[in-house]
């Protein structure tokens, strides 16, 4: 993981895009195993991943934000880790206003991952979000009702063409 994490975070000087993406896909194979997910903070691997999110390049953006979705999937530690990271606000702005449609939706799909079933989550999301998107407060993670309502409308503003 460590090896995958330092071609994604090589200057482009050092190792092209395309290895990079190549990179990123062997990194997002090895979180899908939840002990490598939970190994992913004693390894410091956490914080160049959000790192990403802001990457210069919409593939790493998407491919971060990717990564994250599938780290957090039924995933306490890992929720925990992104949203004491600053992932949450970080995927939220990628997901409203990266102007790299694929980014947008990686990041929808990341936040969905994440605050389902996970309070704290879903309290910052609608925290980050500015009023124009979702005006609504206080839902509860477990009304995944109230929840697919939050994430659709986060569907179709990433969905939308620029930003």
């Amino acid at each position: 993981m460590r090896e995958a994490m330092s071609a994604i975070v090589a200057p482009l000087s050092q190792v092209d895009l395309e290895n990079k993406l190549i990179a990123w896909d062997n990194f997002e194979q090895l979180i899908e195993q939840l002990d490598n997910a939970n190994n992913m903070e004693p390894m410091g691997l956490w914080q160049p991943l959000i790192q990403q999110l802001e990457s210069e390049i919409a593939d790493c953006r998407a491919m971060a934000a990717w990564c994250c979705s599938t780290a957090v999937q039924n995933n306490v530690k890992s929720q925990e880790r992104l949203q004491a990271l600053g992932g949450v606000s970080k995927l939220a702005k990628q997901a409203v206003q990266d102007e790299d449609k694929t980014a947008r939706k990686k990041a929808v799909n990341a936040l969905s991952s994440h605050v389902r079933n996970f309070q704290p989550g879903l309290d910052e999301l609608e925290s980050a979000l500015p009023d124009t998107v979702w005006k609504r407060k206080g839902l509860e993670a477990g009304d995944m009702d109230s929840v697919d309502e939050l994430i659709q409308t986060l569907r179709d503003q990433a969905a939308r063409e620029g930003a």
